[in-house]
């Protein structure tokens, strides 16, 4: 999806319009967390599973309906080794890779223990916790609108900076202000409303890398935020139970600095 409108949006609008397409993510937390955790909640944690299959049926029956067989933009083609050779042997995009995985990592080592750091230090129980998931989609949501406004004005490697630095520095503030349960979710906004602000800065930078392989290219991307996201959660409860949410949060704002290193180098390259 990402490549299909990076190849029919101008880049200097491209950030407002794929800001427009993370709206999705940002609306399963405020709306879908909260069922889910209701229905978890009320009935057992395998309430859920039908409705995905439900809404994974309808949401089949949509795609299939609505995107064309053929894409006129492009003739298929079946290189797809000269895609890969393009985006490996380039160091900006190598360089982009690796911003998506030290974010992603940062952001999964908070994402994974939050609700156990809630539950240690306030008691809060599932419907609770849905509740703050709640607010971390608002916060997304509003991420997803200052990347809309401002990102493409900005400068996408401007915008990445300042959410990188910004995110950074809400993990250092997360567990001072989060000595209390109100605290704790105000640190949680700033926290995710950075990283937010991040991720949708730098997939508008990622679709014009290596245009002649813009697939590949986000594909890979994604492959980051899965590897990075692995790293965080593996690093998570390691860490947590052994020093604390507070190293949690300092390992967060190292790996934010290695996404700053990787974004210079991609600068240069």
């Amino acid at each position: 999806m990402q490549a299909y409108f990076g190849d029919r949006i101008p880049y200097a609008q491209r950030g407002t319009a794929l800001a427009v397409t993370e709206v999705a993510w940002s609306m399963s937390f405020i709306i879908g967390v909260p069922v889910v955790g209701f229905l978890i909640d009320t009935f057992g944690w395998s309430a859920p599973f039908p409705f995905f299959t439900l809404l994974g049926l309808v949401i089949f029956f949509v795609i299939w309906r609505i995107v064309p067989g053929k894409d006129p933009h492009h003739e298929l083609t079946n290189n797809s080794r000269a895609g890969y050779n393009a985006v490996f042997t380039s160091t900006p995009a190598l360089a982009g890779i690796s911003i998506a995985m030290w974010a992603s990592a940062g952001n999964e080592l908070v994402n994974v223990i939050f609700g156990v750091w809630l539950e240690d230090s306030f008691g809060l129980r599932i419907a609770a916790l849905a509740g703050a998931s709640a607010l971390i989609g608002i916060s997304e949501l509003s991420g997803e609108g200052l990347v809309a406004f401002t990102t493409d004005r900005l400068g996408k490697p401007l915008a990445l900076t300042l959410g990188l630095a910004g995110n950074a520095l809400a993990s250092i503030l997360l567990p001072f202000i989060g000595q209390t349960q109100t605290g704790a979710l105000i640190g949680l906004f700033l926290f995710y409303i950075t990283f937010e602000y991040v991720m949708v800065s730098h997939i508008p930078m990622m679709t014009e890398l290596v245009p002649s392989a813009r697939a590949t290219m986000l594909s890979l991307n994604v492959t980051g935020h899965s590897i990075g996201r692995a790293l965080g959660a593996f690093l998570a409860a390691i860490i947590y139970q052994r020093y604390g949410f507070m190293f949690v949060a300092l390992t967060a704002v190292l790996f934010n600095a290695a996404g700053l290193l990787a974004l210079r180098r991609m600068q240069k390259g």
